[in-house]
């Protein structure tokens, strides 16, 4: 099975490195192949970087073209900017290949959360893309959740912060505003759930509750969505060996298999040693395949 992960540079190689782990332990006889997409557009700017919509869902397209032409079995988006811009995309409209995205994920561990505990309220921090769709936020409300217990903050800068430079000030500076933001908005409620909705923010998501907690001056739990998506991938290739298993393997099927799972990393952009190499060490304890496809990624200038 050759399953294709994107993002809008690396946030989404939390997901990449769980779902390498989750699947070499639960099929470890079976070839799994694993791409990491990086969809980062352009050196000097990324999706949120933008106009509009429109010009975000352009430049998606064209990932999601050359996406498709490495024939993987499922793209997985994991990334929730670009969960969302898929939606305005021409590929949607036509796509031959299934497509799973990270925000639906989301909304389900948001809701059954707030749902269990009825007087508890949630801040969602997201990009500036995510938090000004107000997907996460309509989708909760539909659900029947009251809007006035749902906090939307966004963290413009934040993410380009952990990918460009993990271990900098900068860091801490922007998780410090986006808080005070959220403590502003003063969510009602206990316990207040930190709804995480980037996928960069997975690799700051302690750093995170702990200042919502100190500023809000009560208890804080972190709901993440990727642990939702990597085992929604582990029934997806369950009912794909399932669906396999009556067949004869094809002599790329045979290949593979016998390296169980692997992963390669491909980008567009160059991605200078330093950013590699930090990342790398965030994702390594995780999965050291996707430290090391990290490290030895493949640039393709001209890959979309």
């Amino acid at each position: 099975m050759h399953l294709l992960i994107t993002d809008s540079g690396l946030g989404g190689l939390s997901v990449c490195a769980e779902a390498e782990r989750a699947l070499r332990a639960a099929s470890p006889d079976e070839g799994v192949r694993i791409t990491y997409f990086n969809a980062w557009p352009e050196d000097a700017s990324g999706y949120n970087d933008l106009p509009d919509v429109a010009s975000r869902a352009r430049a998606f397209d064209r990932a999601l073209a050359s996406m498709a032409a490495m024939q993987p079995d499922r793209i997985v988006i994991a990334c929730n900017t670009l969960s969302i811009v898929y939606e305005h995309t021409a590929f949607r409209r036509a796509a031959a290949i299934p497509v799973l995205g990270i925000v639906d994920c989301g909304v389900d561990v948001f809701h059954e959360a707030l749902t269990a505990q009825p007087a508890s309220s949630i801040a969602l921090f997201g990009t500036r893309t995510t938090i000004e769709s107000g997907v996460h936020r309509d989708r909760l409300v539909e659900k029947g959740i009251t809007p006035r217990r749902i906090t939307a903050v966004s963290c413009h800068g934040l993410a380009k912060a952990i990918e460009m430079d993990p271990e900098g000030q900068a860091i801490a500076t922007l998780i410090a505003q986006c808080t005070t933001t959220a403590r502003g908005a003063d969510p009602p409620g206990n316990p207040l759930y930190l709804g995480v909705c980037c996928t960069h923010y997975s690799y700051v998501r302690d750093e995170m509750r702990a200042a919502l907690e100190d500023r809000c001056g009560r208890p804080v739990q972190t709901l993440d969505p990727g642990a939702r998506l990597v085992a929604e991938l582990l029934r997806l290739a369950e009912r794909t060996r399932e669906g396999r298993a009556s067949s004869a393997p094809t002599a790329e099927e045979s290949r593979t298999r016998s390296r169980s799972v692997t992963v390669a990393v491909v980008s567009k952009v160059e991605m200078d040693d330093h950013k590699r190499r930090a990342m790398a060490r965030r994702v390594e304890a995780v999965s050291p395949p996707t430290a090391a496809a990290l490290l030895s990624y493949t640039r393709v200038p001209d890959l979309f």
